[in-house]
């Protein structure tokens, strides 16, 4: 029996059916909606009297090479990171107006997520159980940074991923243990809002979703392009057994070029691209919250996946 570990990172929204909130033990589903953020953009927030910079970030799947199986009808757009010999070890999957969702063994997953939001009990302790550290509570939503003015536009959901929309690809979650996977070292709070936010802590930059598959995973993608959809599957078994290991990722593409990142990773003025999903955004010229490091550090964790902090609904 093989697991699934899908990861999640950087700036990509959850969206709870039913809504996030209480102790987690309520079954659910979730959308996974990947933001298009193509174009480098300036930010609200100023450093310098200059303003801050979203560069290009990109969504893509990524997988191991060795896992891809023949019956696959969807292949890598590119590969990346190379072992000791050379040989590339891992395919890249460019989501554009594409719809996905995950079988195994040939079923549809519906069993429902599982998830804690148990609290830590102590806060200011950065020595985390196990339990502590998979929690959701460490989930940043759109209710923590705009308080009372956190609807999300319902038209995203209802409307088709699409290179000419706000949203690229969405993902659908309905099944499995969701539990975060990265968080930062130093607590965070939320500037440039209108609102009174108490945000006071870590937060996560990644996400994991553990499930267990049988022998092979059946990613299926319908794309949306020029009026018309077209359906593919990504069908991966662990190579030699284990567990099938796939991340999902709106961010920079520096990394899987094998280019050195531009600057260190951040969590901080990024953040404000959430509001365009508000039903009510900010008008030009209004404040736009945005996550500031109450002491000096930045994102850590595992792996280093990306130091974009992904956001709940």
């Amino acid at each position: 029996m093989s697991t699934l570990r899908l990861s999640f990172s950087g700036l990509c929204t959850f969206v709870f059916d039913p809504p996030l909130g209480g102790d987690g033990s309520a079954r659910r589903e979730a959308t996974v909606l990947l933001q298009r953020l193509t174009r480098a953009r300036a930010l609200a927030n100023q450093v310098n009297l200059q303003p801050e910079v979203i560069d290009q970030h990109f969504p893509l799947l990524e997988f191991n090479l060795a896992d891809l199986q023949p019956e696959s009808t969807r292949r890598a757009d590119f590969h990346c990171f190379p072992d000791a010999a050379g040989r590339m070890t891992r395919g890249v999957c460019l989501l554009n107006g594409e719809d996905l969702t995950i079988g195994a063994e040939g079923r549809e997953l519906a069993g429902g997520l599982s998830f804690s939001r148990q609290a830590p009990k102590d806060l200011a302790n950065p020595q985390l159980s196990e339990e502590e550290q998979a929690s959701l509570f460490w989930m940043v939503t759109l209710e923590d940074a705009v308080p009372g003015n956190a609807a999300l536009n319902p038209k995203l959901l209802g409307t088709d991923p699409g290179s000419n929309q706000p949203i690229l690809a969405r993902v659908k979650l309905t099944e499995g243990r969701l539990r975060t996977r990265e968080l930062t070292d130093s607590p965070y709070t939320v500037a440039g809002s209108k609102g009174s936010s108490s945000l006071n802590r870590r937060v996560a930059t990644a996400f994991e979703l553990e499930v267990d598959c049988g022998s092979k995973v059946r990613i299926r993608m319908v794309s949306h392009r020029n009026g018309s959809k077209t359906e593919r599957a990504l069908v991966l078994a662990a190579a030699g057994g284990g567990d099938v290991e796939v991340g999902i990722a709106n961010m920079e593409i520096d990394r899987y070029v094998g280019l050195d990142a531009a600057a260190g990773p951040r969590v901080e003025a990024d953040f404000e691209v959430y509001s365009d999903l508000l039903a009510n955004p900010p008008a030009k010229g209004e404040p736009r919250p945005f996550l500031s490091n109450v002491s000096p550090g930045n994102s850590s964790g595992m792996g280093g996946v990306s130091g974009c902090v992904p956001v709940g609904w």
